[in-house]
């Protein structure tokens, strides 16, 4: 009796087994194909220097195209007389999800390529100039730099402040003079 009853568990087993493998349940399946997505866009690079508008910085990194908030150049509204560049960018789905991610560079400023780490802390700096007009350049720079991972840009970056502040000194030091001009000959 044990003998038959193993015998019955044993067929039913197989019987099952054939069904699983009918339905195609010990099939491989093909192997999946590795979906990549791509976005293409424009960045727009202002052309960053002591004497760019903080109006202008403002558009610097803007990025248009297809994926992107922006559709086309006409709708971010740039100013007039504004040098920028256009640069194509392109991301994939694999470069976004790996650990390292290639070096994005800004290629239109004072100091030729550089990345877009040291682009940020160069726009920082010009704005700060511009906010707080009572600082020296080596308080801005400490404020920018607090750590020491961008030393040698901190060192270029100084004498381009020092550009701006005597610049915006001179624009203040030449409005002082016409608003005394025009007030002492009212």
């Amino acid at each position: 009796m044990l003998n038959l009853s193993i015998l019955i568990v044993i067929v039913g087993l197989i019987y099952w087994l054939l069904r699983l493998r009918r339905r195609g349940f010990f099939k491989r399946r093909p192997k999946e194909n590795k979906m990549t997505n791509k976005i293409f866009g424009q960045e727009i690079q202002i052309f960053l220097d002591y004497n760019t508008p903080i109006e202008h910085i403002a558009f610097d990194g803007v990025r248009f195209g297809q994926q992107f908030r922006y559709k086309s150049l006409d709708e971010i509204g740039l100013p007039e007389k504004c040098s920028f560049k256009i640069k194509p960018i392109q991301y994939s789905s694999d470069t976004l999800f790996q650990e390292k991610h290639p070096i994005e560079t800004h290629d239109n400023n004072v100091f030729g390529i550089i990345s877009l780490e040291e682009a940020k802390l160069l726009k920082k700096g010009l704005q700060m100039v511009k906010m707080y007009n009572n600082l020296t350049s080596l308080e801005i720079i400490s404020r920018l730099f607090a750590d020491n991972t961008h030393s040698r840009f901190a060192e270029k970056m100084k004498n381009l402040i020092d550009q701006r502040l005597l610049c915006q000194n001179q624009n203040k030091e030449s409005k002082d003079l016409d608003n005394h001009y025009t007030s002492s000959h009212q």
